[in-house]
């Protein structure tokens, strides 16, 4: 009998801790991504930002006014888009042949969707247009100029392959309107030189361990990465859950947020808001050894809580933001005590609950730079099965801490990628950090070995060994 007695308190202790696990973050109906070798929760990249700690907060502020937004793409599906009033929405054409908008619908699910997906609740759409070909872009300015209410925040996930585009961004931000723009997905290629010129924000792509995604490109004026790659929840054309990402994901990230920013500033300009965006970023690894590409991942937690608290000092004063802009001590955040559930994480395997997540999450993105948080992120995300999150903590951890040592991991990776033919891992971007270990697996694979297509490797080992190494230091 006590044997039968402590099975049974066995079997509820597992189904308590079961409820639990599924409780310590926002599922909704959506299943775990398997990336790689490991999972991934399906609201990552909203989680990595603290994209619903920022709307939870929001809904606390009484009389927010909505901020108009612009987004410029290949097409949309209205029926499937958040609008606060009906306006005409452009929908995405092949010659004279409608096409289901599934770019357009995912790029705006992502701006203000219902639930986890979305970064925004004060969003209200003024012009959703079609901007491919490029020659659509003069059409949508010239709309843009008569609008009764123009946007305050343009979202652009589309590419320009013309240069004349140039000309529209600039007067576009003349008007005060903030124009954010895809960096594009076509690395090593460069941004395209015109839209390095425009007077945009420009945002590249992270993955979920916190790489810089394989495709997403790079210069000198890259201001940001938002977390994508391939695997970001979405909603596509049809109104069903989807899998988007790249720049074009990460962008929308960011516009949404610059539009929480300006639902409490509205005089916000762009470069102040690059400002902010740049200096409440998160360390990325590659600020360490890239040359031309200083880019932080962006922590749309952060940036909205020094506008909070910017707001709090000067409310909509244009020229008091400009002075407290400046002040280190609106950057910083004091540590807030944590549970001793919550600390123990790593020894205990707790499954921590929602609001305990939330805590963790929130001490985390303030503080960053003190890496017990996301030592503790690690734990949590490891102790309930997900492996990629735990990988992104504990790397974000090691930048800070032991970059060669993250370094060390990064070459284990690539090294699986090719051998487990793993071909969009972003291990495979930087091949200045990896060494010797990742051209033997090429090696393997050219010789016959299981893996990635001999293509791949061969195009690989030629640009490895065209590349000079980098070691990192095991500490900064």
């Amino acid at each position: 009998m006590k044997n039968k007695k402590s099975r049974i308190l066995a079997c509820l202790l597992v189904l308590l801790n079961t409820l639990q696990a599924g409780a310590f973050v926002e599922l909704e109906k959506r299943h775990p991504v398997e990336v790689e070798d490991g999972r991934l929760t399906p609201f990552w990249a909203q989680e990595y930002i603290g994209a619903d700690l920022v709307k939870e907060e929001m809904r606390q502020m009484p009389n927010l006014p909505r901020v108009p937004v612009a987004v410029y793409d290949v097409g949309f599906e209205k029926e499937h888009i958040n609008l606060a009033f009906d306006i005409p929405v452009d929908r995405a054409m092949n010659g004279n042949r409608p096409m289901k908008g599934h770019h357009g619908t995912s790029v705006a699910s992502l701006i203000n969707g219902q639930g986890m997906v979305s970064v925004s609740e004060v969003v209200n759409y003024v012009q959703l247009k079609k901007v491919s070909p490029a020659v659509f872009y003069f059409g949508a300015v010239r709309e843009l100029k008569d609008l009764p209410v123009k946007p305050q925040v343009i979202s652009n996930s589309m590419g320009w392959t013309s240069e004349s585009v140039l000309e529209l961004a600039t007067e576009v931000d003349q008007m005060g309107i903030i124009w954010v723009m895809a960096a594009g997905n076509d690395h090593p290629n460069e941004i395209a030189a015109h839209e390095r010129a425009a007077p945009v924000i420009s945002v590249g792509s992270y993955s979920p361990r916190g790489l810089q995604t394989l495709s997403s490109q790079e210069s000198e004026q890259l201001d940001i990465l938002a977390p994508a790659d391939e695997y970001q929840a979405a909603i596509d054309g049809h109104g069903q859950e989807v899998l988007f990402g790249e720049t074009s994901g990460a962008t929308p990230l960011v516009s949404g947020s610059i539009a929480n920013a300006k639902a409490l500033i509205p005089s916000l300009s762009r470069a102040q808001i690059e400002s902010l965006i740049k200096r409440t970023a998160i360390r990325s690894f590659h600020s360490l050894y890239s040359e031309k590409n200083k880019a932080g991942l962006f922590n749309a937690y952060r940036f909205f809580k020094v506008v909070q608290r910017l707001h709090s000092v000067c409310g909509t004063s244009a020229s008091c933001v400009q002075a407290q802009m400046d002040k280190r001590q609106n950057y910083l955040f004091d540590s807030a005590a944590l549970s001793p559930r919550i600390q123990s994480v790593c020894k205990s395997r707790n499954s921590l609950s929602k609001e305990e997540m939330k805590s963790l999450r929130a001490q985390y993105l303030l503080n960053a730079e003190q890496t017990q948080y996301a030592r503790l992120l690690a734990c949590v995300y490891r102790n309930e099965g997900y492996s990629i999150n735990a990988d992104y903590y504990e790397n974000i951890a090691l930048i800070h801490e032991n970059p060669q040592a993250l370094q060390n991991k990064v070459q284990t990776q690539a090294v699986q990628a090719v051998l487990q033919g793993y071909t969009a891992s972003a291990a495979l971007r930087d091949l200045q950090i990896l060494n010797d270990s990742f051209r033997e697996a090429l090696l393997k694979v050219l010789s016959g070995e299981t893996g990635m297509e001999e293509y791949q490797a061969r195009d690989l080992l030629k640009s490895y060994e065209e590349t000079g190494r980098v070691v990192l230091p095991a500490a900064l």
